[in-house]
Protein backbone atom coordinates (compact mmCIF):
# COMPACT_ATOMS: atom_id res chain seq x y z
CA UNK A 1 0.00 0.00 0.00
CA UNK A 2 3.08 2.26 0.69
CA UNK A 3 4.14 1.74 -2.62
CA UNK A 4 0.82 2.95 -4.07
CA UNK A 5 0.60 6.02 -2.24
CA UNK A 6 2.87 8.42 -4.52
CA UNK A 7 0.22 6.97 -7.45
CA UNK A 8 -2.55 7.64 -6.24
CA UNK A 9 -1.44 11.07 -5.22
CA UNK A 10 -0.13 11.81 -8.59
CA UNK A 11 -3.84 10.34 -9.68
CA UNK A 12 -5.72 12.80 -7.70
CA UNK A 13 -3.03 16.19 -8.44
CA UNK A 14 -3.90 15.08 -11.99
CA UNK A 15 -7.91 14.94 -11.29
CA UNK A 16 -7.18 18.38 -9.32
CA UNK A 17 -5.55 20.00 -12.27
CA UNK A 18 -8.32 19.27 -14.34
CA UNK A 19 -11.04 20.90 -12.18
CA UNK A 20 -11.65 24.10 -13.93
CA UNK A 21 -12.97 25.23 -10.40
CA UNK A 22 -9.97 24.02 -9.05
CA UNK A 23 -7.23 26.41 -11.10
CA UNK A 24 -6.60 29.75 -9.45
CA UNK A 25 -3.46 30.89 -10.83
CA UNK A 26 -1.22 33.91 -9.75
CA UNK A 27 1.86 35.81 -10.79
CA UNK A 28 3.52 34.40 -7.16
CA UNK A 29 1.55 30.93 -7.95
CA UNK A 30 1.49 30.17 -11.53
CA UNK A 31 -0.38 27.01 -12.82
CA UNK A 32 1.52 25.08 -14.74
CA UNK A 33 0.01 22.84 -17.43
CA UNK A 34 0.20 19.12 -17.20
CA UNK A 35 1.96 17.20 -19.81
CA UNK A 36 1.09 17.38 -23.76
CA UNK A 37 -1.18 14.10 -23.29
CA UNK A 38 -3.66 15.54 -21.00
CA UNK A 39 -3.67 19.51 -22.53
CA UNK A 40 -6.71 18.94 -24.46
CA UNK A 41 -8.78 17.16 -21.76
CA UNK A 42 -8.13 20.26 -19.04
CA UNK A 43 -8.46 22.72 -22.79
CA UNK A 44 -12.28 21.10 -23.21
CA UNK A 45 -13.26 21.07 -19.21
CA UNK A 46 -12.17 25.19 -18.95
CA UNK A 47 -13.87 25.70 -22.81
CA UNK A 48 -17.45 23.73 -21.14
CA UNK A 49 -17.19 25.64 -17.78
CA UNK A 50 -17.13 29.09 -19.42
CA UNK A 51 -19.86 28.04 -21.39
CA UNK A 52 -22.60 26.85 -18.65
CA UNK A 53 -25.85 29.00 -19.45
CA UNK A 54 -26.21 31.88 -16.25
CA UNK A 55 -27.29 31.42 -13.19
CA UNK A 56 -26.12 27.73 -13.06
CA UNK A 57 -22.81 28.78 -11.99
CA UNK A 58 -21.31 31.54 -9.39
CA UNK A 59 -17.94 33.47 -9.11
CA UNK A 60 -15.09 31.41 -10.03
CA UNK A 61 -12.39 31.54 -7.23
CA UNK A 62 -9.55 32.92 -9.17
CA UNK A 63 -11.84 36.25 -10.35
CA UNK A 64 -10.99 37.95 -6.98
CA UNK A 65 -7.26 37.86 -8.14
CA UNK A 66 -7.78 38.95 -11.60
CA UNK A 67 -9.58 40.68 -13.05
CA UNK A 68 -10.89 41.72 -9.82
CA UNK A 69 -13.76 41.49 -7.28
CA UNK A 70 -16.41 43.75 -6.80
CA UNK A 71 -16.79 44.86 -2.86
CA UNK A 72 -19.95 46.65 -3.25
CA UNK A 73 -23.33 45.53 -2.87
CA UNK A 74 -24.51 48.04 -4.89
CA UNK A 75 -26.79 47.38 -8.28
CA UNK A 76 -28.01 49.63 -10.90
CA UNK A 77 -30.61 49.72 -13.56
CA UNK A 78 -29.43 51.95 -16.42
CA UNK A 79 -30.97 52.82 -19.86
CA UNK A 80 -27.96 52.38 -22.53
CA UNK A 81 -28.11 54.03 -25.58
CA UNK A 82 -26.15 52.80 -28.53
CA UNK A 83 -25.17 53.55 -32.38
CA UNK A 84 -26.95 51.32 -34.74
CA UNK A 85 -24.20 51.83 -37.47
CA UNK A 86 -20.90 52.24 -35.70
CA UNK A 87 -20.26 48.38 -37.03
CA UNK A 88 -16.60 48.65 -38.01
CA UNK A 89 -13.63 50.87 -36.89
CA UNK A 90 -13.16 52.02 -40.78
CA UNK A 91 -14.48 51.25 -44.15
CA UNK A 92 -13.57 47.74 -45.08
CA UNK A 93 -14.43 48.70 -48.64
CA UNK A 94 -11.84 51.43 -48.52
CA UNK A 95 -8.40 50.62 -50.51
CA UNK A 96 -6.08 51.81 -47.54
CA UNK A 97 -8.35 49.81 -44.91
CA UNK A 98 -6.51 47.82 -42.60
CA UNK A 99 -6.05 44.03 -42.92
CA UNK A 100 -2.68 41.97 -41.61
CA UNK A 101 -2.62 42.39 -37.69
CA UNK A 102 -6.35 43.10 -37.05
CA UNK A 103 -10.48 42.96 -37.49
CA UNK A 104 -12.30 45.72 -38.01
CA UNK A 105 -15.02 45.30 -35.22
CA UNK A 106 -15.98 47.87 -32.71
CA UNK A 107 -17.31 47.59 -29.63
CA UNK A 108 -19.43 50.67 -27.57
CA UNK A 109 -19.20 51.23 -23.41
CA UNK A 110 -22.02 51.33 -21.26
CA UNK A 111 -20.24 52.60 -18.21
CA UNK A 112 -21.15 49.19 -16.35
CA UNK A 113 -19.69 46.23 -14.64
CA UNK A 114 -20.78 42.53 -14.41
CA UNK A 115 -20.07 41.01 -10.88
CA UNK A 116 -18.49 37.95 -11.34
CA UNK A 117 -21.04 35.19 -11.68
CA UNK A 118 -23.80 37.47 -11.16
CA UNK A 119 -26.67 37.18 -13.80
CA UNK A 120 -27.04 40.89 -15.54
CA UNK A 121 -30.73 41.40 -17.28
CA UNK A 122 -30.44 42.85 -21.15
CA UNK A 123 -34.07 43.85 -22.20
CA UNK A 124 -33.92 45.01 -25.76
CA UNK A 125 -36.87 47.00 -26.94
CA UNK A 126 -36.40 45.80 -30.61
CA UNK A 127 -33.42 44.96 -33.53
CA UNK A 128 -32.24 47.88 -36.04
CA UNK A 129 -33.33 46.93 -39.09
CA UNK A 130 -30.68 44.42 -40.43
CA UNK A 131 -28.86 44.24 -37.54
CA UNK A 132 -27.51 41.73 -34.30
CA UNK A 133 -26.77 42.96 -31.30
CA UNK A 134 -23.78 41.44 -29.15
CA UNK A 135 -22.57 41.99 -26.02
CA UNK A 136 -19.62 41.22 -23.98
CA UNK A 137 -18.33 40.45 -20.59
CA UNK A 138 -14.91 41.62 -19.67
CA UNK A 139 -12.49 43.27 -22.46
CA UNK A 140 -9.60 40.54 -21.21
CA UNK A 141 -10.32 38.51 -24.25
CA UNK A 142 -6.84 37.24 -24.81
CA UNK A 143 -6.64 33.31 -24.60
CA UNK A 144 -4.25 31.52 -22.87
CA UNK A 145 -4.96 27.65 -23.25
CA UNK A 146 -1.41 27.43 -25.77
CA UNK A 147 0.35 28.45 -22.88
CA UNK A 148 2.94 26.24 -20.69
CA UNK A 149 2.07 28.71 -17.66
CA UNK A 150 -0.48 30.74 -16.65
CA UNK A 151 -0.82 33.55 -14.49
CA UNK A 152 -4.43 34.31 -14.70
CA UNK A 153 -7.19 32.04 -15.57
CA UNK A 154 -6.86 31.17 -19.48
CA UNK A 155 -10.29 32.04 -20.20
CA UNK A 156 -12.28 35.52 -18.78
CA UNK A 157 -14.06 36.89 -21.40
CA UNK A 158 -17.75 35.91 -22.51
CA UNK A 159 -19.49 37.24 -25.52
CA UNK A 160 -23.56 36.32 -26.03
CA UNK A 161 -25.88 37.26 -28.92
CA UNK A 162 -28.91 39.34 -27.92
CA UNK A 163 -32.59 38.68 -28.86
CA UNK A 164 -35.45 40.87 -29.15
CA UNK A 165 -37.02 40.70 -25.15
CA UNK A 166 -35.49 39.43 -21.99
CA UNK A 167 -31.64 38.27 -21.79
CA UNK A 168 -29.51 36.80 -19.54
CA UNK A 169 -26.04 37.40 -19.50
CA UNK A 170 -23.21 36.16 -16.73
CA UNK A 171 -19.49 35.73 -16.69
CA UNK A 172 -18.02 34.03 -13.97
CA UNK A 173 -14.90 36.15 -14.18
CA UNK A 174 -17.24 39.17 -14.54
CA UNK A 175 -16.26 42.47 -16.47
CA UNK A 176 -16.99 45.75 -18.06
CA UNK A 177 -19.86 45.62 -20.56
CA UNK A 178 -19.48 46.12 -23.98
CA UNK A 179 -22.09 46.02 -26.93
CA UNK A 180 -21.45 45.26 -30.29
CA UNK A 181 -23.52 45.71 -33.40
CA UNK A 182 -22.86 43.55 -36.27
CA UNK A 183 -24.52 44.22 -39.51
CA UNK A 184 -24.00 45.81 -42.86
CA UNK A 185 -22.74 49.21 -42.56
CA UNK A 186 -23.58 50.07 -46.52
CA UNK A 187 -27.20 50.16 -45.49
CA UNK A 188 -28.30 52.71 -42.57
CA UNK A 189 -30.29 51.66 -39.85
CA UNK A 190 -32.33 54.13 -37.45
CA UNK A 191 -31.87 53.90 -33.69
CA UNK A 192 -34.33 50.77 -32.28
CA UNK A 193 -34.38 51.99 -28.35
CA UNK A 194 -31.92 51.79 -25.48
CA UNK A 195 -31.19 48.94 -23.60
CA UNK A 196 -32.44 48.58 -20.34
CA UNK A 197 -29.48 46.54 -18.19
CA UNK A 198 -30.59 45.45 -14.52
CA UNK A 199 -28.17 44.00 -11.57
CA UNK A 200 -24.85 45.88 -13.35
CA UNK A 201 -22.17 47.87 -11.77
CA UNK A 202 -21.35 51.00 -12.29
CA UNK A 203 -18.16 51.92 -13.38
CA UNK A 204 -16.14 54.78 -13.68
CA UNK A 205 -16.15 56.13 -17.46
CA UNK A 206 -14.94 59.47 -19.02
CA UNK A 207 -16.11 60.54 -22.40
CA UNK A 208 -13.36 63.57 -23.91
CA UNK A 209 -15.59 66.18 -24.97
CA UNK A 210 -18.14 65.58 -22.41
CA UNK A 211 -16.73 64.95 -19.16
CA UNK A 212 -15.23 67.69 -16.87
CA UNK A 213 -13.17 67.47 -13.97
CA UNK A 214 -16.47 67.58 -11.48
CA UNK A 215 -18.67 64.72 -12.90
CA UNK A 216 -15.19 62.55 -13.33
CA UNK A 217 -14.73 62.99 -9.84
CA UNK A 218 -18.62 61.94 -9.49
CA UNK A 219 -18.10 58.77 -11.75
CA UNK A 220 -14.89 57.50 -9.81
CA UNK A 221 -17.50 57.05 -6.42
CA UNK A 222 -18.23 54.16 -8.53
CA UNK A 223 -17.57 50.94 -7.16
CA UNK A 224 -16.68 48.54 -10.80
CA UNK A 225 -13.05 47.59 -10.28
CA UNK A 226 -12.37 48.72 -13.95
CA UNK A 227 -12.67 52.08 -15.33
CA UNK A 228 -12.91 53.44 -19.35
CA UNK A 229 -11.31 56.45 -20.11
CA UNK A 230 -13.24 57.55 -23.76
CA UNK A 231 -11.17 59.64 -26.27
CA UNK A 232 -12.40 60.18 -30.14
CA UNK A 233 -9.64 57.73 -31.40
CA UNK A 234 -8.36 55.77 -28.54
CA UNK A 235 -10.23 53.95 -25.58
CA UNK A 236 -7.70 53.03 -22.15
CA UNK A 237 -9.35 50.40 -20.08
CA UNK A 238 -7.52 50.36 -16.79
CA UNK A 239 -8.06 49.59 -13.47
CA UNK A 240 -10.38 52.04 -11.27
CA UNK A 241 -7.42 52.54 -8.45
CA UNK A 242 -5.14 53.73 -11.28
CA UNK A 243 -7.71 56.41 -12.75
CA UNK A 244 -8.49 57.41 -9.44
CA UNK A 245 -5.18 59.13 -9.55
CA UNK A 246 -6.43 61.06 -12.72
CA UNK A 247 -7.66 64.72 -11.87
CA UNK A 248 -8.79 64.86 -15.33
CA UNK A 249 -7.94 62.80 -17.63
CA UNK A 250 -8.65 65.12 -20.47
CA UNK A 251 -5.08 65.72 -21.83
CA UNK A 252 -3.94 62.67 -21.63
CA UNK A 253 -6.94 61.04 -24.14
CA UNK A 254 -6.06 64.21 -26.21
CA UNK A 255 -2.23 62.57 -26.40
CA UNK A 256 -3.83 59.21 -26.99
CA UNK A 257 -5.80 60.65 -29.63
CA UNK A 258 -3.16 62.64 -31.08
CA UNK A 259 -1.14 59.49 -31.08
CA UNK A 260 -3.68 57.62 -33.48
CA UNK A 261 -4.07 60.91 -35.52
CA UNK A 262 -0.65 60.57 -36.94
CA UNK A 263 -0.92 57.29 -37.33
CA UNK A 264 -3.76 57.19 -39.43
CA UNK A 265 -2.63 60.36 -41.33
CA UNK A 266 -0.12 58.37 -42.38
CA UNK A 267 -2.29 55.73 -44.33
CA UNK A 268 -5.04 58.50 -44.90
CA UNK A 269 -7.50 56.00 -42.73
CA UNK A 270 -10.91 57.79 -42.24
CA UNK A 271 -11.72 56.63 -38.71
CA UNK A 272 -14.87 55.63 -37.48
CA UNK A 273 -14.35 54.45 -34.09
CA UNK A 274 -11.73 54.19 -31.82
CA UNK A 275 -8.78 51.49 -30.97
CA UNK A 276 -8.65 49.75 -27.52
CA UNK A 277 -5.87 49.40 -25.43
CA UNK A 278 -6.09 47.15 -22.32
CA UNK A 279 -2.96 45.97 -19.88
CA UNK A 280 -3.35 42.67 -18.27
CA UNK A 281 -1.91 40.54 -16.31
CA UNK A 282 -1.07 37.48 -18.78
CA UNK A 283 -1.12 38.55 -22.59
CA UNK A 284 -1.27 35.32 -25.03
CA UNK A 285 1.80 36.22 -27.24
CA UNK A 286 5.18 38.99 -26.25
CA UNK A 287 5.53 42.03 -24.43
CA UNK A 288 2.70 43.52 -25.95
CA UNK A 289 0.09 42.45 -29.05
CA UNK A 290 -1.86 44.00 -31.62
CA UNK A 291 -5.67 43.54 -32.21
CA UNK A 292 -8.56 44.73 -30.79
CA UNK A 293 -8.34 45.41 -28.37
CA UNK A 294 -4.17 45.80 -28.57
CA UNK A 295 -2.84 43.81 -25.19
CA UNK A 296 -0.09 45.07 -23.10
CA UNK A 297 1.22 43.60 -19.42
CA UNK A 298 -0.26 45.13 -16.25
CA UNK A 299 3.00 46.12 -15.67
CA UNK A 300 4.14 48.68 -15.81
CA UNK A 301 2.05 49.08 -19.09
CA UNK A 302 -0.70 50.64 -17.08
CA UNK A 303 0.98 52.75 -15.52
CA UNK A 304 2.47 53.94 -19.15
CA UNK A 305 -0.72 54.43 -20.11
CA UNK A 306 -1.55 57.01 -17.79
CA UNK A 307 1.83 58.92 -17.72
CA UNK A 308 1.38 61.79 -20.09
CA UNK A 309 4.57 63.40 -18.53
CA UNK A 310 6.78 60.09 -19.82
CA UNK A 311 4.64 59.95 -23.10
CA UNK A 312 5.55 63.65 -23.96
CA UNK A 313 8.81 63.04 -23.23
CA UNK A 314 9.96 60.05 -24.13
CA UNK A 315 6.66 58.61 -26.04
CA UNK A 316 6.65 54.61 -26.25
CA UNK A 317 8.04 52.48 -29.15
CA UNK A 318 5.76 49.41 -27.42
CA UNK A 319 2.21 51.24 -27.79
CA UNK A 320 3.37 52.65 -31.24
CA UNK A 321 4.39 49.96 -32.56
CA UNK A 322 1.68 47.79 -32.04
CA UNK A 323 -1.09 50.57 -32.99
CA UNK A 324 1.02 50.25 -36.28
CA UNK A 325 0.47 46.76 -36.58
CA UNK A 326 -2.89 48.08 -36.63
CA UNK A 327 -2.52 49.96 -39.38
CA UNK A 328 -0.65 47.56 -41.50
CA UNK A 329 -2.18 46.72 -45.15
CA UNK A 330 -1.01 43.67 -47.44
CA UNK A 331 -0.88 45.87 -50.34
CA UNK A 332 2.73 47.16 -48.70
CA UNK A 333 3.80 44.80 -45.85
CA UNK A 334 5.47 41.89 -47.84
CA UNK A 335 6.72 38.33 -46.74
CA UNK A 336 9.36 39.47 -43.85
CA UNK A 337 8.21 42.74 -43.37
CA UNK A 338 5.65 42.61 -40.93
CA UNK A 339 7.85 43.47 -38.19
CA UNK A 340 9.51 46.77 -41.04
CA UNK A 341 6.56 48.56 -41.61
CA UNK A 342 4.89 48.81 -38.87
CA UNK A 343 8.22 50.75 -37.45
CA UNK A 344 7.61 53.21 -40.16
CA UNK A 345 4.04 54.29 -37.82
CA UNK A 346 6.71 54.13 -34.57
CA UNK A 347 9.27 56.34 -35.76
CA UNK A 348 6.63 59.06 -37.50
CA UNK A 349 5.19 59.12 -33.98
CA UNK A 350 8.72 59.24 -32.03
CA UNK A 351 9.21 62.27 -34.68
CA UNK A 352 5.91 64.27 -34.55
CA UNK A 353 5.19 63.69 -30.90
CA UNK A 354 8.51 63.09 -28.80
CA UNK A 355 10.75 65.38 -31.33
CA UNK A 356 12.88 62.84 -31.97
CA UNK A 357 15.27 63.30 -35.21
CA UNK A 358 14.25 61.58 -38.24
CA UNK A 359 15.08 57.63 -37.45
CA UNK A 360 15.54 57.75 -34.22
CA UNK A 361 13.27 56.62 -31.22
CA UNK A 362 14.70 52.95 -30.85
CA UNK A 363 18.30 51.76 -29.41
CA UNK A 364 18.67 49.52 -32.20
CA UNK A 365 18.29 52.57 -34.71
CA UNK A 366 20.78 54.71 -33.40
CA UNK A 367 23.70 53.40 -35.84
CA UNK A 368 22.05 54.05 -39.56
CA UNK A 369 25.48 53.51 -41.54
CA UNK A 370 26.22 50.09 -39.25
CA UNK A 371 22.28 49.11 -40.30
CA UNK A 372 22.44 49.73 -43.78
CA UNK A 373 26.15 47.92 -44.16
CA UNK A 374 24.61 44.95 -42.86
CA UNK A 375 21.53 45.38 -45.07
CA UNK A 376 23.49 44.96 -47.98
CA UNK A 377 26.34 42.66 -46.48
CA UNK A 378 27.25 39.54 -48.25
CA UNK A 379 25.39 37.73 -46.62
CA UNK A 380 22.96 40.35 -46.38
CA UNK A 381 20.97 40.86 -42.46
CA UNK A 382 17.24 40.78 -43.18
CA UNK A 383 16.55 41.45 -39.19
CA UNK A 384 13.81 44.46 -39.07
CA UNK A 385 15.49 47.11 -38.02
CA UNK A 386 18.08 46.42 -40.96
CA UNK A 387 15.38 46.24 -43.42
CA UNK A 388 13.79 49.40 -41.99
CA UNK A 389 16.87 51.17 -42.30
CA UNK A 390 17.10 51.68 -46.02
CA UNK A 391 13.50 53.85 -45.13
CA UNK A 392 14.87 55.92 -43.13
CA UNK A 393 18.06 56.85 -45.80
CA UNK A 394 15.13 57.76 -48.49
CA UNK A 395 13.15 60.00 -45.97
CA UNK A 396 16.38 61.18 -44.87
CA UNK A 397 16.55 62.86 -48.29
CA UNK A 398 13.28 62.84 -49.33
CA UNK A 399 11.38 63.30 -46.34
CA UNK A 400 7.82 61.23 -45.29
CA UNK A 401 6.00 62.46 -47.61
CA UNK A 402 6.59 60.18 -50.63
CA UNK A 403 5.69 57.15 -47.92
CA UNK A 404 2.61 59.13 -47.32
CA UNK A 405 1.55 59.64 -50.53
CA UNK A 406 2.47 56.24 -51.68
CA UNK A 407 0.20 54.65 -48.56
CA UNK A 408 -2.58 56.99 -48.87
CA UNK A 409 -2.81 56.33 -52.81
CA UNK A 410 -4.33 53.03 -51.80
CA UNK A 411 -7.20 54.35 -50.90
CA UNK A 412 -8.78 54.97 -53.99
CA UNK A 413 -6.33 52.64 -55.97
CA UNK A 414 -5.70 49.76 -54.58
CA UNK A 415 -3.42 47.32 -56.00
CA UNK A 416 -6.00 44.86 -57.34
CA UNK A 417 -7.97 47.87 -59.48
CA UNK A 418 -4.09 48.52 -60.61
CA UNK A 419 -4.02 44.80 -61.84
CA UNK A 420 -1.31 44.25 -59.32
CA UNK A 421 -2.94 40.73 -57.71
CA UNK A 422 0.72 38.62 -56.81
CA UNK A 423 3.21 39.94 -54.11
CA UNK A 424 5.67 40.81 -57.04
CA UNK A 425 3.05 42.75 -58.80
CA UNK A 426 2.33 44.65 -55.73
CA UNK A 427 5.62 44.95 -54.89
CA UNK A 428 6.29 46.43 -58.40
CA UNK A 429 3.39 49.03 -58.14
CA UNK A 430 4.93 50.36 -54.72
CA UNK A 431 7.86 51.05 -56.02
CA UNK A 432 6.66 52.93 -59.11
CA UNK A 433 4.67 55.19 -56.88
CA UNK A 434 7.02 55.77 -54.23
CA UNK A 435 9.35 56.38 -56.72
CA UNK A 436 6.81 58.86 -58.66
CA UNK A 437 5.80 60.75 -55.25
CA UNK A 438 9.71 61.15 -54.34
CA UNK A 439 10.55 61.89 -58.33
CA UNK A 440 13.24 59.79 -57.68
CA UNK A 441 14.56 56.29 -59.65
CA UNK A 442 14.40 54.23 -56.60
CA UNK A 443 14.66 50.93 -59.14
CA UNK A 444 17.57 49.23 -58.80
CA UNK A 445 17.58 50.46 -54.58
CA UNK A 446 14.45 48.66 -53.97
CA UNK A 447 15.89 45.96 -56.04
CA UNK A 448 18.52 45.72 -53.79
CA UNK A 449 16.44 45.24 -50.88
CA UNK A 450 14.53 42.18 -52.63
CA UNK A 451 11.29 43.89 -54.47
CA UNK A 452 10.15 42.94 -58.12
CA UNK A 453 10.74 45.86 -60.24
CA UNK A 454 9.72 45.25 -63.59
CA UNK A 455 11.63 46.99 -66.89
CA UNK A 456 8.46 48.80 -67.36
CA UNK A 457 9.10 50.43 -63.97
CA UNK A 458 12.42 51.13 -64.48
CA UNK A 459 11.72 52.98 -67.55
CA UNK A 460 8.96 55.03 -66.33
CA UNK A 461 11.56 56.27 -63.35
CA UNK A 462 14.72 56.96 -65.29
CA UNK A 463 13.65 60.09 -66.07
CA UNK A 464 14.22 60.83 -62.16
CA UNK A 465 17.29 61.20 -60.67
CA UNK A 466 18.71 58.09 -59.32
CA UNK A 467 18.94 57.40 -55.74
CA UNK A 468 21.62 55.93 -53.98
CA UNK A 469 21.98 55.20 -50.14
CA UNK A 470 25.59 54.07 -47.84
CA UNK A 471 26.21 50.34 -48.09
CA UNK A 472 23.99 49.77 -51.05
CA UNK A 473 24.93 47.70 -54.66
CA UNK A 474 26.21 50.40 -56.95
CA UNK A 475 23.58 50.41 -59.89
CA UNK A 476 24.46 49.05 -63.42
CA UNK A 477 25.21 52.28 -66.04
CA UNK A 478 22.30 52.74 -67.96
Amino acid sequence: MRALLPLLLAALALAQSSDPEAIVPTPKTPFAQPEATARPLLARAIREHMAKAPGTFGAHPAAAGFPGAVTSTERVTREIAYDPNRIHRWDVAAGNAPNLATGPESWQDTGLHAAPGEVVVIDVPALPAGRQLKVHLGCHRDNLLRLDKWTRYPLIHRSFDLKVGRNEVANAFGGLILVQVLGDPKAKAPAAGPLRVSNAVAAPIYRLGEDTPESWARALAAPGPWATLAGKRAVLHVQTAAARKLADPRELLEHWDRILEVQDDLVGLERLAPERVVPDIQISAGWMHSGYPFMCHLRPSQAHMLDLARLRREGDWGFFHELGHNHQRRDWTFDGQVEVTVNWFSLICMEQLVGKPLGQGHPSMRDLDGLLRARFGTPANLGPFEQLAPFVALARQHGWEPLRRTLRSYKDAPSEAAGAKDPAARQDLFVRRYGAFAQADVADLFAAMGYAVTAATRAELSKFPRVTVPHAPEPAAR
